[in-house]
């Protein structure tokens, strides 16, 4: 009987051991409060880059500094959709990681796109957009570029930390400037310091209907993956939530829809 009651034991122990491994080999997400840390305080605040219209920027009007744009609308839609506040916070695009796993923010919106550093960073949302990515050159100069090959030996400017930086770097065998700012990116393009600036495509095309003297030229880059919202990794339950509301703006066409009414506002409100 004792030995029995002893070997009984011993299988029980083992099914117990054997359950907690295969709980280890999976995701846990036991652990995971995302969504209702958020929920419990009521708030959800965004990190952006507001120089990047018709993403995101600032219109000012007299004392009234106010951020619009498409990530604006995106990150009110989550919010809403959650139930809670949403509260902004404009810094440097190469902030907003740190700014994100010290606390600081709990969310990124930033035309952002996913890569293999990235992801090593933050988990990403599906995409909310896709799009291409494009030169930007002084109108004078156009002609002198008529693929990547003449890139060469350049001074090519793109916003610090983005994708198009490391693409720029890895393919165009140029001197790539990143500096934080696409503001500073246009001006320093067109007083001459750089000889062309790589963005996405969006962008590009507002600089260039609000700047006569600048111009996108084609050289066949290709598109870069979609834009996606960027939370602290393991942050499941949260993320899920986040991509229901992508899913349903989808589906509508609601971010199509955006952008053309923020492209039209950014050419106006720069006027």
């Amino acid at each position: 009987m004792k030995k029995k009651y002893y070997l009984l034991t011993i299988a029980v122990l083992l099914v117990g051991i054997l359950s907690g491994c295969g709980n280890n080999s999976g995701k846990d997400t036991s652990q995971d409060t995302s969504l209702a840390d958020i929920k419990e305080k009521g708030e959800i605040v965004l990190g952006t880059s507001a120089d990047y219209p018709p993403f995101e920027w600032h219109i000012i009007d007299g004392s009234s500094d106010e951020i619009v744009g498409v990530d604006i609308e995106i990150a009110k839609k989550l919010a809403d959709d959650l139930g809670v506040k949403l509260t902004i916070k404009d810094m440097s695009f190469d902030s907003l990681f740190p700014a994100l796993n010290s606390n600081d923010i709990d969310m990124i919106i930033a035309g952002m796109v996913v890569d293999e550093d990235r992801l090593k960073a933050a988990d990403f949302s599906d995409p909310y957009i896709e799009q291409g990515q494009t030169i930007l050159v002084r109108k004078e100069d156009a002609n002198k570029y008529k693929s990547v090959e003449d890139l060469r030996d350049k001074k090519i400017g793109s916003q610090l930390g983005s994708t198009q930086q490391k693409y720029a770097e890895e393919n165009f065998g140029a001197e790539i400037v990143g500096i934080p700012n696409n503001n500073n990116l246009i001006m320093d393009l067109k007083n001459g310091t750089l000889d062309a600036v790589f963005m996405t495509l969006l962008p590009a095309q507002q600089f260039e209907n609000l700047n006569e003297n600048l111009q996108i030229i084609d050289l066949g880059i290709p598109n870069e993956n979609g834009s996606c919202v960027a939370i602290r990794k393991g942050s499941t339950s949260l993320l899920d939530e986040i991509n229901k509301s992508i899913k349903n703006l989808n589906s509508t066409d609601q971010v199509d829809n955006w952008f053309l009414e923020y492209q039209e506002l950014s050419e106006k409100s720069a006027k």
